[in-house]
């Protein structure tokens, strides 16, 4: 099971890109094909119930009379941290999968822009990834420094 996505890293395993590189392609993909709108309100709706979940620790602390104990405090905030992680990173997961693989597209790379599978090596007529069905398109361009380029193709 790939995790990596918990820790922001929205391109698939398989191609063994560096840090780096990850880094680059997020950005394209964030200025490129992430609308600031877009990104605004994931980031609403994401911020409100961690929030609202921090304003309701205090209160919470002092119903149960542990206000002045640190350790319940300290406790507390870090349980709601644990919680709400996974659930943000999925949800920047889910609005930065297909631009990251888009931004990977004009880097060269060869990735099905539905679910990430690797469409390097596979005959040129080949017109669907065979893993989700998505329309193969084509790679549009090749960056310069991009790890990948034509005559890497097999």
């Amino acid at each position: 099971m790939n995790l990596r996505w918990l820790l922001g890293n929205f391109t698939d395993p398989q191609y063994h890109i560096s840090r780096r590189e990850q880094f680059r392609l997020s950005n394209v993909a964030h200025s490129k094909y992430v609308p600031a709108s877009a990104f605004w309100a994931r980031t609403a709706v994401i911020a409100a119930p961690f929030l609202a979940a921090f304003a309701l620790i205090e209160p919470s602390l002092a119903w149960a009379g542990l206000q002045r104990n640190d350790v319940a405090r300290a406790a507390a905030h870090a349980a709601v941290v644990v919680l709400f992680w996974p659930w943000c990173a999925w949800m920047y997961r889910s609005l930065y999968a297909r631009p990251v693989r888009m931004a990977m597209r004009d880097a060269g790379y060869d990735v099905c822009l539905g679910c990430g599978y690797e469409l390097r090596g596979l005959d040129d007529t080949v017109d669907r990834c065979p893993e989700c069905g998505e329309s193969r398109g084509t790679v549009a361009f090749e960056i310069e420094d991009s790890p990948v380029k034509s005559g890497d193709r097999q």
